[in-house]
Protein backbone atom coordinates (compact mmCIF):
# COMPACT_ATOMS: atom_id res chain seq x y z
CA UNK A 1 0.00 0.00 0.00
CA UNK A 2 1.30 3.33 -1.13
CA UNK A 3 2.49 5.74 2.09
CA UNK A 4 0.63 8.99 1.15
CA UNK A 5 2.83 10.46 3.67
CA UNK A 6 6.05 9.73 2.62
CA UNK A 7 6.58 12.57 -0.32
CA UNK A 8 5.67 15.46 2.49
CA UNK A 9 9.26 14.99 3.87
CA UNK A 10 11.21 17.10 0.93
CA UNK A 11 8.51 20.25 1.87
CA UNK A 12 8.11 19.65 5.21
CA UNK A 13 10.23 19.06 8.82
CA UNK A 14 9.49 15.46 10.82
CA UNK A 15 7.34 17.14 13.37
CA UNK A 16 5.31 18.87 10.34
CA UNK A 17 5.26 15.50 8.71
CA UNK A 18 4.10 13.70 12.45
CA UNK A 19 0.97 15.94 12.86
CA UNK A 20 -0.63 15.87 9.73
CA UNK A 21 -0.30 12.15 9.99
CA UNK A 22 -1.91 12.30 12.91
CA UNK A 23 -4.88 15.01 11.47
CA UNK A 24 -5.25 13.12 8.34
CA UNK A 25 -4.48 9.98 8.03
CA UNK A 26 -7.63 7.43 7.16
CA UNK A 27 -8.75 4.75 5.21
CA UNK A 28 -10.41 6.35 2.60
CA UNK A 29 -10.36 4.93 -0.84
CA UNK A 30 -9.58 8.11 -2.41
CA UNK A 31 -6.68 9.03 -0.38
CA UNK A 32 -3.42 9.84 -2.69
CA UNK A 33 -0.51 11.60 -2.62
CA UNK A 34 -1.67 14.19 -4.23
CA UNK A 35 -4.71 14.68 -2.36
CA UNK A 36 -2.57 14.73 1.06
CA UNK A 37 -0.17 17.01 -0.40
CA UNK A 38 -2.80 19.87 -1.24
CA UNK A 39 -4.82 19.05 1.93
CA UNK A 40 -1.49 19.53 3.96
CA UNK A 41 -1.52 23.67 2.97
CA UNK A 42 -4.16 23.55 4.86
CA UNK A 43 -4.03 21.75 7.61
CA UNK A 44 -0.93 23.25 8.64
CA UNK A 45 -2.31 26.40 8.93
CA UNK A 46 -3.92 25.07 12.35
CA UNK A 47 -0.74 23.60 14.06
CA UNK A 48 -0.49 25.34 17.45
CA UNK A 49 -4.04 27.13 16.80
CA UNK A 50 -5.81 24.11 16.92
CA UNK A 51 -6.06 20.43 18.56
CA UNK A 52 -4.86 17.36 16.39
CA UNK A 53 -8.30 16.09 17.41
CA UNK A 54 -10.04 19.57 16.36
CA UNK A 55 -8.29 19.24 12.83
CA UNK A 56 -9.35 15.51 12.66
CA UNK A 57 -12.96 16.71 12.72
CA UNK A 58 -12.15 19.26 9.79
CA UNK A 59 -11.48 16.23 7.46
CA UNK A 60 -14.11 15.82 5.31
CA UNK A 61 -14.25 19.77 5.06
CA UNK A 62 -10.06 20.17 4.53
CA UNK A 63 -10.53 16.86 1.69
CA UNK A 64 -13.38 18.16 -0.02
CA UNK A 65 -11.86 21.80 -0.79
CA UNK A 66 -8.28 19.68 -0.72
CA UNK A 67 -9.76 17.83 -3.64
CA UNK A 68 -11.08 21.30 -5.71
CA UNK A 69 -7.34 22.53 -5.49
CA UNK A 70 -6.44 18.76 -7.05
CA UNK A 71 -8.36 19.53 -9.77
CA UNK A 72 -7.58 23.20 -10.30
CA UNK A 73 -3.71 22.36 -10.68
CA UNK A 74 -4.38 19.69 -13.26
CA UNK A 75 -5.32 22.68 -15.89
CA UNK A 76 -7.91 21.65 -19.04
CA UNK A 77 -10.49 24.58 -17.95
CA UNK A 78 -11.36 25.75 -21.60
CA UNK A 79 -9.45 28.73 -22.66
CA UNK A 80 -9.84 30.72 -25.75
CA UNK A 81 -7.17 32.14 -28.34
CA UNK A 82 -5.59 35.61 -28.07
CA UNK A 83 -5.63 35.92 -24.47
CA UNK A 84 -3.10 37.34 -22.16
CA UNK A 85 -0.77 34.46 -20.84
CA UNK A 86 -0.70 35.32 -17.04
CA UNK A 87 -0.67 32.07 -14.38
CA UNK A 88 -0.67 31.43 -11.11
CA UNK A 89 3.59 31.94 -11.32
CA UNK A 90 2.92 35.47 -11.60
CA UNK A 91 1.10 36.25 -8.39
CA UNK A 92 3.39 36.44 -5.12
CA UNK A 93 1.62 35.25 -1.77
CA UNK A 94 3.01 37.46 0.93
CA UNK A 95 1.30 35.53 3.83
CA UNK A 96 -2.26 33.27 4.33
CA UNK A 97 -3.84 32.79 7.19
CA UNK A 98 -7.92 30.91 7.81
CA UNK A 99 -9.09 32.71 10.39
CA UNK A 100 -12.64 30.93 9.86
CA UNK A 101 -12.74 26.84 8.81
CA UNK A 102 -15.86 24.60 9.24
CA UNK A 103 -18.35 23.38 6.20
CA UNK A 104 -16.44 26.41 4.69
CA UNK A 105 -13.18 28.38 4.72
CA UNK A 106 -12.17 31.97 4.71
CA UNK A 107 -8.93 32.65 3.57
CA UNK A 108 -7.49 36.08 4.36
CA UNK A 109 -4.32 36.44 2.21
CA UNK A 110 -1.42 39.74 1.20
CA UNK A 111 -0.28 38.87 -2.15
CA UNK A 112 1.04 40.94 -5.43
CA UNK A 113 1.09 40.12 -9.08
CA UNK A 114 2.33 40.90 -12.11
CA UNK A 115 -0.11 43.47 -14.25
CA UNK A 116 -0.77 43.60 -17.79
CA UNK A 117 1.64 46.18 -18.71
CA UNK A 118 4.41 43.63 -17.12
CA UNK A 119 4.93 45.83 -13.85
CA UNK A 120 4.26 44.37 -10.52
CA UNK A 121 1.12 45.70 -8.54
CA UNK A 122 1.71 46.95 -5.20
CA UNK A 123 0.39 44.85 -2.02
CA UNK A 124 -3.27 44.05 -1.75
CA UNK A 125 -5.32 42.33 1.26
CA UNK A 126 -7.89 40.03 0.08
CA UNK A 127 -10.23 37.53 1.19
CA UNK A 128 -11.11 34.33 -0.15
CA UNK A 129 -14.07 32.15 0.67
CA UNK A 130 -13.53 28.52 0.11
CA UNK A 131 -15.68 26.00 -1.06
CA UNK A 132 -15.34 22.68 -2.88
CA UNK A 133 -15.81 22.26 -6.43
CA UNK A 134 -19.81 21.78 -7.36
CA UNK A 135 -22.12 20.42 -9.93
CA UNK A 136 -25.47 21.36 -11.92
CA UNK A 137 -28.10 19.45 -13.79
CA UNK A 138 -31.51 20.05 -15.01
CA UNK A 139 -33.24 16.58 -15.89
CA UNK A 140 -34.55 16.76 -19.35
CA UNK A 141 -37.41 14.57 -20.47
CA UNK A 142 -37.51 15.19 -24.36
CA UNK A 143 -40.79 12.90 -24.89
CA UNK A 144 -42.52 14.66 -22.98
CA UNK A 145 -40.37 17.96 -23.36
CA UNK A 146 -40.40 18.62 -19.58
CA UNK A 147 -38.12 19.52 -17.10
CA UNK A 148 -37.68 18.63 -13.32
CA UNK A 149 -36.36 21.55 -10.73
CA UNK A 150 -36.09 21.42 -7.54
CA UNK A 151 -37.03 23.89 -4.32
CA UNK A 152 -35.44 23.82 -0.93
CA UNK A 153 -34.86 26.24 1.86
CA UNK A 154 -31.21 28.61 1.10
CA UNK A 155 -29.46 30.24 3.80
CA UNK A 156 -28.17 32.52 1.72
CA UNK A 157 -30.60 34.43 0.43
CA UNK A 158 -31.73 33.97 4.12
CA UNK A 159 -29.02 35.65 5.21
CA UNK A 160 -29.60 38.42 2.64
CA UNK A 161 -32.77 39.10 4.28
CA UNK A 162 -35.32 37.54 1.07
CA UNK A 163 -38.60 37.64 2.29
CA UNK A 164 -38.66 33.79 0.44
CA UNK A 165 -35.82 32.25 1.20
CA UNK A 166 -37.11 28.99 -0.51
CA UNK A 167 -34.88 28.71 -4.37
CA UNK A 168 -35.77 26.95 -7.58
CA UNK A 169 -33.10 24.98 -9.19
CA UNK A 170 -31.57 22.13 -10.78
CA UNK A 171 -30.13 19.63 -8.80
CA UNK A 172 -26.83 20.78 -7.38
CA UNK A 173 -24.24 19.17 -4.85
CA UNK A 174 -20.16 19.22 -4.10
CA UNK A 175 -17.88 16.92 -6.01
CA UNK A 176 -16.55 14.78 -3.40
CA UNK A 177 -13.08 13.92 -3.16
CA UNK A 178 -12.23 11.35 -5.66
CA UNK A 179 -15.11 11.76 -7.67
CA UNK A 180 -15.85 13.10 -11.01
CA UNK A 181 -18.15 15.52 -11.70
CA UNK A 182 -20.75 13.22 -13.98
CA UNK A 183 -20.60 10.96 -10.68
CA UNK A 184 -21.61 13.58 -8.99
CA UNK A 185 -24.40 14.68 -11.15
CA UNK A 186 -25.68 10.68 -11.14
CA UNK A 187 -25.35 10.96 -7.31
CA UNK A 188 -27.13 14.04 -6.40
CA UNK A 189 -30.33 13.05 -9.13
CA UNK A 190 -30.67 9.91 -6.82
CA UNK A 191 -30.09 11.69 -3.91
CA UNK A 192 -32.71 14.97 -4.20
CA UNK A 193 -34.69 13.84 -6.63
CA UNK A 194 -34.79 9.37 -7.03
CA UNK A 195 -34.22 9.80 -10.62
CA UNK A 196 -31.70 8.14 -12.59
CA UNK A 197 -29.97 10.31 -15.29
CA UNK A 198 -28.96 8.92 -18.91
CA UNK A 199 -26.68 10.71 -21.29
CA UNK A 200 -25.49 14.05 -20.11
CA UNK A 201 -25.04 16.61 -22.11
CA UNK A 202 -22.64 19.49 -20.65
CA UNK A 203 -23.06 22.75 -20.61
CA UNK A 204 -19.98 24.88 -19.64
CA UNK A 205 -17.85 24.95 -16.58
CA UNK A 206 -17.47 27.95 -14.41
CA UNK A 207 -16.79 30.67 -11.64
CA UNK A 208 -19.91 31.83 -10.86
CA UNK A 209 -18.38 34.59 -8.62
CA UNK A 210 -14.54 34.58 -8.66
CA UNK A 211 -14.09 37.67 -7.20
CA UNK A 212 -13.93 36.27 -3.85
CA UNK A 213 -15.63 32.82 -4.12
CA UNK A 214 -13.67 29.72 -5.18
CA UNK A 215 -16.57 27.49 -6.10
CA UNK A 216 -16.34 25.82 -9.39
CA UNK A 217 -19.12 24.67 -11.14
CA UNK A 218 -19.65 22.24 -14.11
CA UNK A 219 -23.62 22.53 -15.30
CA UNK A 220 -25.17 19.41 -16.96
CA UNK A 221 -28.67 18.77 -18.80
CA UNK A 222 -29.23 14.98 -18.07
CA UNK A 223 -32.11 12.89 -19.95
CA UNK A 224 -34.62 11.29 -17.82
CA UNK A 225 -37.74 9.74 -17.83
CA UNK A 226 -40.22 12.11 -16.27
CA UNK A 227 -43.52 10.98 -15.40
CA UNK A 228 -45.81 12.52 -13.04
CA UNK A 229 -44.78 10.20 -10.07
CA UNK A 230 -41.62 12.22 -10.06
CA UNK A 231 -43.34 15.04 -8.18
CA UNK A 232 -42.62 14.51 -4.37
CA UNK A 233 -41.61 16.31 -1.49
CA UNK A 234 -39.17 15.34 1.66
CA UNK A 235 -36.11 14.75 -0.72
CA UNK A 236 -32.72 14.51 0.02
CA UNK A 237 -30.01 13.29 2.53
CA UNK A 238 -31.11 13.58 6.64
CA UNK A 239 -27.97 14.22 7.80
CA UNK A 240 -27.64 17.17 5.51
CA UNK A 241 -31.13 18.23 7.22
CA UNK A 242 -32.25 18.43 3.31
CA UNK A 243 -35.90 19.02 2.45
CA UNK A 244 -36.44 19.10 -1.36
CA UNK A 245 -39.33 19.41 -3.28
CA UNK A 246 -39.37 17.94 -7.00
CA UNK A 247 -41.56 19.60 -9.48
CA UNK A 248 -42.11 18.89 -13.14
CA UNK A 249 -42.41 21.79 -16.06
CA UNK A 250 -42.95 21.92 -19.14
CA UNK A 251 -39.99 23.59 -21.55
CA UNK A 252 -42.71 26.47 -22.69
CA UNK A 253 -43.05 26.63 -18.56
CA UNK A 254 -39.52 27.05 -18.22
CA UNK A 255 -39.09 29.62 -20.98
CA UNK A 256 -42.19 31.50 -19.73
CA UNK A 257 -40.39 31.80 -16.53
CA UNK A 258 -36.93 32.52 -17.63
CA UNK A 259 -38.19 35.48 -19.67
CA UNK A 260 -39.99 37.03 -16.56
CA UNK A 261 -37.06 36.73 -14.26
CA UNK A 262 -38.74 34.24 -11.73
CA UNK A 263 -36.04 31.26 -12.39
CA UNK A 264 -34.04 32.66 -9.18
CA UNK A 265 -30.13 30.88 -9.39
CA UNK A 266 -27.94 31.87 -12.10
CA UNK A 267 -26.92 28.14 -12.84
CA UNK A 268 -30.83 27.71 -13.91
CA UNK A 269 -30.92 30.30 -16.01
CA UNK A 270 -27.85 29.20 -17.71
CA UNK A 271 -29.30 25.73 -18.39
CA UNK A 272 -32.88 27.07 -19.07
CA UNK A 273 -30.75 29.15 -22.43
CA UNK A 274 -28.81 26.64 -23.23
CA UNK A 275 -31.94 23.75 -23.74
CA UNK A 276 -33.52 26.63 -25.66
CA UNK A 277 -30.55 26.28 -28.26
CA UNK A 278 -30.01 22.28 -28.62
CA UNK A 279 -33.56 21.54 -27.15
CA UNK A 280 -34.70 20.17 -31.45
CA UNK A 281 -31.36 18.74 -31.79
CA UNK A 282 -31.71 16.22 -28.20
CA UNK A 283 -34.99 15.59 -29.43
CA UNK A 284 -34.80 14.96 -32.70
CA UNK A 285 -32.69 11.40 -30.75
CA UNK A 286 -35.79 10.49 -29.11
CA UNK A 287 -38.80 11.06 -31.26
Amino acid sequence: MTDCFAQLSVDYAPDEVEFLRDALSGDEPYLSPDLISAASEEALLYRGKRSVQEVRALRPAIFIRAWARVTARAGGRPRAEGRADLKREDVTLLSRELPYSAFFALEDTVLKHRQFDGAESREMHRAGFLMADAVTVLPYDPVRDRVLLIEQFRVGAFSRGDVRPWMLEPIAGRVDPGEGTEATARREAVEEAEITLGILHKIAEYYPSSGAVTEYVTSYIGIADLPDSCVSTGGGVDHEHEDIASTLWSFDQLMEMCDAGQLDVGPLYMSALWLDRHRDRIRADYL
